[in-house]
């Protein structure tokens, strides 16, 4: 492998490494608003803000990384196209990353029974990524 192509192979992990940092970020505001409704403190705006906006971010990070995925295997590794497990997770986390985008938002827009979906699907979505990430490790040049 020529030493660009062998770096560029490492531009999809280390971007979703960053993304699942700030998915992580991400939770840790939200438990903390978690932790304040629940002991019946104010959350206050600007905690609620940072949190959607490490939430926006993060969407957008799993959004791009999942975009690099597939033309990484078939270009840069001569591999078919979401043919391993790391690929089938992939599929799985946007989709858990995409349902907790939108419960976050139907939250953000005063729906308070999406409380629970969105609580449950960040941390599945976490929870599925961090196993892609180790998953993903075989297909490492």
């Amino acid at each position: 492998m020529e030493e660009a192509v062998w770096l560029l192979a490492f531009v999809h992990p280390i971007w979703m490494v960053a993304g699942l940092a700030m998915a992580l970020a991400t939770a840790r505001l939200g438990l903390a608003i978690r932790r304040r409704r629940m002991r019946g403190e104010s959350i206050g705006p600007a905690l609620r803000e940072r949190h959607l906006r490490f939430g926006r971010l993060t969407l957008a990070l799993i959004l791009v990384g999942f975009g690099m995925g597939p033309p990484s295997m078939a270009y840069l590794r001569d591999r078919p196209l979401l043919d391993s497990f790391h690929g089938v997770l992939g599929l799985i986390v946007l989709g858990l990353f995409l349902w907790v985008g939108w419960s976050g938002r139907a939250l953000a827009r005063g729906q308070a029974q999406a409380r629970d979906v969105h609580r449950i699907a960040a941390a599945a979505a976490i929870g599925v990524a961090l196993l892609a990430a180790v998953a993903g490790f075989g297909l490492l040049p």
